[in-house]
């Protein structure tokens, strides 16, 4: 999957260029370990999206999504995002946007109030869910 997507789409989604996923966080994504919930999305043929969240120390959820250019702009990322939230439930959100992703920041404020720091053209965006 990664293979399938341009050097702008990988370096939106880790920040820097990457050839592979980093074996870190891939080993965690499909290990089964409960503070690490990741999704898929495929077709017939392949892999087209990688889904995650992380819990972390202080509680909070870390996320991260890719979808592949070919499957972008379809509602699919906005579906994973939907996922993640349902499965962290009420608990505090994190994520991580370069500035020139803006637009996300809409996506998320949906879920809950958001707080923003931004530094060197980086978003850290917290999310603290609302009452369902």
């Amino acid at each position: 999957m990664l293979e399938r997507c341009t050097d702008q789409t990988r370096y939106r989604r880790f920040h820097g260029f990457v050839g592979s996923f980093p074996r870190r966080y891939l080993d965690s994504a499909l290990s089964g370990d409960p503070f690490h919930f990741a999704l898929i999305a495929q077709t017939a043929d392949a892999i087209v999206a990688l889904a995650s969240c992380v819990t972390l120390e202080d509680g909070t959820n870390e996320l991260g999504i890719l979808v592949e250019d070919a499957s972008q702009r379809q509602g699919l990322g906005t579906r994973l995002l939907q996922l993640l939230v349902e499965h962290v439930g009420q608990q505090i959100l994190h994520a991580t946007v370069l500035e020139e992703q803006r637009w996300i920041l809409r996506l998320l404020s949906a879920y809950g109030s958001c707080e923003t720091t931004t530094s060197h053209g980086v978003i850290d965006v917290t999310v603290y869910r609302k009452d369902t």
